[in-house]
């Protein structure tokens, strides 16, 4: 049985409303985090999706770290200052913060203990001698709730920031250095429908 599936212990909708909050603000965290990482690669957004579109944030986030760290070593500063690297580097321990406590909210299974707390168990495999017996469990009160959710919001805000003072590279920029113009979406849709009716048997 759910441990919320009953009038007792299911979630107040100020509870739900804020657990949906911080989950809508981490997907945005996810985005930008794809973006920020073609820009420090300068690559063209829509391309950088080829590999972006695979990660998860951990990955994204490890990523971001070397593509700063080449920024920093081999093109020493000259594409990216300082600053705005370290300004890079210095938002991951929040990020940090924030996805332990979104896959707590995916993985867990969540209660209500009052209108002003809620609970969440992992239903782990783990004795209560060991260590992950402790992280296994959670209670979170509403000001928590409105403290994590205001904290994702904030890391949204300076993702935006930061994505704002990094130079665009453009699929027009790339083509344009090879005396190429991009097509439009048009023709290349277009040029699909064609090449689709052309298999058909």
């Amino acid at each position: 049985m759910s441990l919320n599936h009953n009038a007792y212990s299911d979630l107040t909708t100020e509870q739900a409303e804020l657990i949906g909050r911080i989950g809508i603000e981490w997907s945005n965290v996810e985005f930008l985090l794809g973006q920020l990482l073609s820009r420090v690669l300068m690559t063209p957004e829509f391309l950088g999706r080829v590999y972006t579109d695979q990660m998860g944030a951990v990955q994204l986030q490890k990523a971001i770290t070397q593509a700063v760290e080449i920024q920093r070593v081999r093109y020493c500063c000259r594409v990216l200052d300082y600053d705005l690297l370290q300004a890079i580097n210095k938002i991951n321990p929040a990020i940090d913060v924030a996805r332990g406590m979104r896959n707590r909210f995916a993985h867990f299974c969540w209660a209500r203990s009052s209108d002003e707390e809620i609970f969440g168990t992992a239903f782990s495999a783990a004795l209560p001698h060991q260590k992950e017996s402790e992280r296994d469990f959670r209670t979170l009160s509403i000001d928590e709730l409105k403290l994590a959710h205001k904290s994702v919001w904030d890391i949204v805000e300076e993702l935006t920031k930061l994505l704002a003072r990094i130079p665009e590279s453009t699929e027009e920029d790339a083509l344009t250095m090879k005396g190429l113009q991009p097509r439009s979406w048009s023709v290349v849709t277009r040029s699909l429908v064609a090449e689709s009716e052309d298999q058909q048997p």
